[in-house]
């Protein structure tokens, strides 16, 4: 026993001697890892060509479905060889705002290959398959972040970068002119060649609405396929790299500098008014029967001054009422009206894009912003039995600066959705996506988090402290395996060992988690924040401490058990990170430098 707890004890000393003692990196390295240049929006496009395969699994024939009480199930992987698998080309247009977050503009066109697949592309009503009539289209929308530079260190040669982000679309089939919204989400892979061409590799997942004869009750979860992409990419841009911003040497007049991660985002807040707008049904009818008030709440970021994302929501016919609001009734009450249901809902997602910053260069000091975006999300009628449904559509908003935090904005929206969001009340012929649809009008307060503005090249950087260059996700992922690593370990030691308990209650005793846990992550505070303010590692170790000491005081370990605990804690983070480092390619610690006759070796923690 002594000489377990002597070793103990070394190990201890020694890993809190390396904490205490080691030596950072300096702060404006590290800030500068997130601070990029890009000279203008016109830089870093490429230009994507390949092959598609599309598998679809549909909902299986039912003769009633589960909303009225009988089976409605999805066909089995078996049965989409051959009937619902289907080749194609595909072309893609992008762009990279930043090292972690870009956008592509996707079409691809199936059953144009092989003309003997995917009988169940069939148009409407008839029984030969698609590709006898032109096969379909998927145009469709992908956000794309870059996971090895949001984790780690942003580099132009890697030859490796994987992706992941939503997308959303249109399904198009080709003779009829028909089709539906979709949603998913997907993988994109490239592998660089050369500074001109990469290979890549994508893999979605998305939902459809009806599709042809699979009637999926227009609800936005009934069918759904996969698509797989493969082929090359070339870059559109003679600048397809971002610039450190502290070795950036040019001047450009639309160059700016562009903020880590964490920085841009905000958060709105607004009430609006929506009007219905009813496949047949005179518009001219919306009033009163077709308007309702509600309120809104969105969160989003502004990756460059030109590209942001919100992700928002409505509630409509909520705190103010409109007791005429007869569109929105149940198809089994048409005398009823919506408001005993709640009114209606929508979750969307808006791509902003700037127009002032777009064609005029980016001003940190214009007071009013005009910006316009395509819309993705789901509807739900709380008075309609298909539950939710898919919704896309188009939008302006005008923004108003009060000062550097606050800002008034004002959007009007046009979106269109599927029959089920109104109960098939007022159907569409074949279930189009162009017939049932709806305004938005909202006006709030929007409140700017963070630092929220871009620099030129060159201006000086008047708050670099609080600039900082953390990089959050990062931080949040190390903590977080930390954590991982750490249970894992004392899990594995407590059932080797099994040593009992003081109060005896069990043999799990040896190593403590709770201090391998506590430790891990006040380890974890330590590599991140030492160099801001020593108090908050201090404060880390302190409360992880103190667990330890109550640990001890309950009974429920012995000392050597916390210390223990916390050299698997300790030693957990440290594997984490060092892991992390030669994953996402942070780089090694280790640095070798000479002063005189000597060679000092340093390792930074």
């Amino acid at each position: 026993m002594l000489n377990k707890n002597i070793l103990l004890l070394g190990v201890i000393a020694m890993l809190w001697g390396c904490i205490m003692t080691g030596q950072a990196k300096n702060y404006d390295d590290k800030a500068d890892t997130c601070r990029f240049v890009t000279n203008s929006f016109w830089d870093n496009w490429f230009l994507q060509v390949g092959a598609d395969m599309t598998l679809l699994f549909p909902v299986k024939d039912a003769d009633v479905d589960t909303r009225n009480g009988k089976e409605h199930f999805h066909h089995s992987v078996k049965d989409v060889f051959p009937n619902g698998k289907s080749f194609g080309l595909s072309v893609a247009a992008g762009k990279w705002f930043t090292p972690v977050f870009g956008a592509k503009l996707k079409v691809n066109w199936n059953n144009i290959i092989k003309d003997n697949y995917n009988v169940w592309y069939h148009p409407y009503g008839e029984t030969n398959g698609s590709q006898h009539n032109g096969g379909f289209l998927n145009i469709a929308g992908d956000i794309m972040f870059n996971l090895h530079n949001l984790f780690g260190e942003y580099k132009p040669d890697r030859r490796w970068n994987l992706s992941v982000g939503p997308r959303a679309g249109t399904w198009i089939l080709v003779r009829e002119g028909k089709g539906g919204p979709i949603l998913g989400v997907g993988v994109y892979n490239t592998y660089r060649l050369n500074d001109k061409w990469k290979l890549f590799g994508d893999v979605n997942y998305s939902f459809v609405s009806s599709l042809n004869d699979a009637d999926s009750g227009t609800g936005h979860g009934g069918n759904s396929f996969v698509q797989v992409n493969v082929g090359v990419e070339m870059s559109l841009s003679k600048n397809n790299s971002f610039h450190r911003a502290s070795k950036y040497a040019k001047h450009y007049d639309k160059a700016t500098v562009l903020n880590p991660f964490w920085d841009n985002w905000f958060i709105q807040a607004g009430v609006g008014m929506s009007l219905q707008n009813v496949y047949g049904k005179d518009f001219t009818n919306v009033f009163p029967r077709g308007n309702t008030i509600g309120v809104n709440f969105g969160f989003g970021k502004w990756f460059s001054p030109e590209m942001g994302l919100r992700l928002g929501a409505n509630w409509q016919n909520s705190i103010i009422r409109n007791n005429n609001a007869y569109y929105l009734s149940a198809m089994d009450d048409p005398d009823g009206n919506n408001m005993d249901k709640r009114g209606f809902a929508s979750i969307y997602g808006d791509l902003f894009f700037n127009l002032h910053n777009l064609f005029a260069g980016y001003d940190k000091n214009r007071k009013w912003n005009a910006i316009v975006f395509p819309r993705m999300g789901i509807g739900t009628n709380f008075s309609s039995s298909y539950s939710e449904c898919p919704i896309a559509g188009i939008g302006t908003e005008q923004i108003y600066a009060i000062n550097n935090k606050l800002k008034l904005y004002a959007d009007v929206t046009y979106q269109v959705t599927t029959s089920g969001f109104h109960d098939k009340k007022y159907k569409t012929p074949d279930n189009g996506m162009s017939c049932n649809g709806w305004f938005d009008f909202n006006v709030g307060i929007q409140y700017d988090f963070g630092k929220n503005w871009w620099e030129k090249p060159g201006e000086k950087r008047t708050t670099a402290k609080l600039e900082g260059g953390h990089n959050w996700p990062r931080f949040l992922f190390n903590t977080g395996a930390s954590v991982v690593v750490a249970f894992g370990g004392k899990t594995l030691l407590k059932n080797m060992i099994k040593e009992e308990r003081p109060d005896h209650s069990d043999n799990k005793s040896f190593p403590s988690g709770h201090a391998a846990i506590a430790f891990a992550a006040a380890r974890s505070i330590d590599k991140e924040f030492r160099m801001d303010n020593i108090w908050i590692p201090i404060v880390g170790y302190a409360a992880a401490t103190a667990v330890g000491i109550e640990r001890i005081a309950s009974k429920k370990h012995y000392w050597y058990d916390v210390a223990a605990g916390t050299a698997v804690g300790i030693g957990a983070a440290e594997l984490t990170w060092w892991l992390s480092d030669k994953m996402f390619g942070k780089g090694s610690n280790l640095s070798v430098g000479s002063s005189g006759n000597t060679v000092d070796v340093t390792y930074n923690f």
